[in-house]
């Protein structure tokens, strides 16, 4: 018996894929689905935001986001926000979830509907917070 140190990729993709087919044996009416969404924004050819996420199943995780410090709270992390929203509308999921940190934007999440499940105090530092946040996209 051992246990051994993996290539994170390829350990990454394998466990994945044992999953999904674990996943799909017990549940195989279930949306096995998983689309990337990335998107910038753009002023004369000058990148001030980006996003990237996934659809997976029934929602949409938001895993970066990054404005441009110079640009915050002119409304460009919305017009991101609302972007990667309404394709995760189309696509039929039911939430959007995401995790941030006091430090970060918690505030302009919640003014953007985003409500806090979660929180782990002193995360990542002494006297900092982790949110995990979601917000409700349709009700069925």
């Amino acid at each position: 018996m051992s246990i051994e140190q993996a290539p994170y990729k390829e350990n990454r993709e394998k466990s994945l894929a044992g999953i999904e087919a674990y996943t799909k044996e017990k549940m195989p009416d279930l949306d096995m689905r998983y689309e990337e969404v990335s998107f910038v924004y753009k002023e004369e050819d000058k990148v001030l935001g980006r996003i990237v996420g996934h659809v997976h199943w029934d929602h949409l995780s938001v895993e970066l986001f990054y404005i441009e410090a110079n640009t915050r709270g002119k409304g460009i992390g919305t017009k991101l926000l609302e972007e990667v929203e309404k394709i995760a509308l189309e696509k039929h999921c039911k939430y959007a979830f995401l995790e941030t940190m006091s430090f970060n934007a918690p505030v302009f999440y919640q003014k953007n509907g985003y409500n806090i499940l979660a929180q782990i105090e002193n995360s990542p530092a002494e006297g900092e917070t982790r949110y995990f946040m979601k917000k409700v996209l349709y009700i069925e």
